[in-house]
């Protein structure tokens, strides 16, 4: 593959998906933004669900890669609490959203669209790629919240958890002007009393 040729449609798509939704983004913008032609995608990913799932790999790999590194450095220092487990799972996003809307302004939102807009097939590929840090998480979890059952731990990671950093990252005023420091800070207090409550 033309390296940089894939990374252009790769970094245009992202953008695209980001403002526009995997449902909705515009194989014609993403051509046009990337300057190649338009059987570009076809030749290179084989089609639009390829392209996006490229896109997702490319967001979801490092992410989850960080989740486990934050969780086994949270273990190698005793057992981790709580607030270091909601931590090691939000970090990542709140990190990886200030570098992408540092690299053009909305970028972030693509995050967003993981979780709160996803296609079928988008909701495949993310359950797919967080199977093994669930399974990592899991144990600590259950050993930390013994009052829950874990059916309810799961839910209120999935939906209040990652429920409010989808719709945080999706909306257009998303506080980045904050640094991502303070804004984990202040996510783990809330989130962390929402788990374990």
């Amino acid at each position: 593959m033309a390296s940089a040729r894939v990374s252009a449609i790769l970094d245009a798509a992202e953008a695209e998906f980001a403002g526009a939704g995997f449902d909705g983004g515009s194989l014609r913008r993403i051509m046009r933004q990337a300057g190649v032609d338009t059987g570009a995608v076809h030749y290179h990913f084989g089609g639009r669900q390829a392209l996006a799932e490229a896109v997702l790999d490319r967001i979801l790999v490092p992410l989850n890669a960080r989740r486990r590194a934050l969780l086994a450095e949270a273990v190698s220092a005793g057992r981790p609490n709580v607030s270091q487990l909601v931590e090691a799972l939000i970090r990542p996003d709140i990190e990886t959203a200030h570098e992408l809307e540092g690299q053009s302004p909305g970028r972030a939102r693509l995050i967003g669209a993981i979780y709160t807009r996803p296609s079928d097939f988008v909701t495949a590929t993310v359950a797919a790629h967080f199977a093994p840090v669930a399974d990592a998480f899991r144990p600590h979890l259950e050993a930390e919240l013994p009052h829950l059952p874990f059916g309810d731990v799961a839910w209120r990671v999935r939906w209040c958890m990652f429920g409010t950093i989808g719709s945080l990252l999706s909306d257009e005023s998303a506080p980045f002007a904050r640094p991502a420091e303070d804004l984990v800070h202040e996510l783990v207090q809330t989130l962390t009393a929402a788990i374990s409550a």
